[in-house]
């Protein structure tokens, strides 16, 4: 099978991250009013609206669990042992994290979020263990 197949999953979430990062960007940007407060977040998440304050937390979000799915398919694509399931799974892992994002910056429901945190680690959990048990 192409890895191309298996590494787009990542490009597209990389794309997802850049997005949240422009949100977050145009939120900071309009409101905030002096650019000199970024030094320091905690002086200045009481000015911003949540949503802007949500953003930012999804956006470091984005660079904690994914940072795993990243390291994970990228060696399965090199280890070039993969099928269409494991192409399924990747991107049920991104629609996870989009949705995760959404839910996040809008009506930020705890267990919703929490529902998919935990999804997203049972596909990277059976991901990896694809790799070393059903091979």
């Amino acid at each position: 099978m192409n890895q191309l197949a298996l590494l787009t999953p990542i490009l597209t979430l990389i794309i997802w991250t850049f997005l949240i990062f422009l949100m977050m960007a145009f939120g900071r940007v309009r409101f905030m009013k002096n650019p000199q407060d970024a030094a320091n977040s905690k002086d200045y998440k009481d000015q911003l609206p949540s949503w802007v304050n949500r953003t930012a937390d999804n956006y470091n979000h984005l660079f904690e669990q994914p940072v795993a799915f990243y390291a994970l398919t990228l060696s399965i694509a090199l280890i070039n042992n993969f099928n269409e399931l494991m192409v399924q799974i990747a991107w049920a892992f991104v629609l996870i994290r989009i949705l995760h994002s959404i839910v996040q910056i809008t009506i930020n429901i705890i267990l919703i979020r929490f529902f998919l945190f935990a999804s997203g680690w049972l596909i990277i959990a059976y991901m990896a263990f694809a790799q070393i048990f059903l091979n």
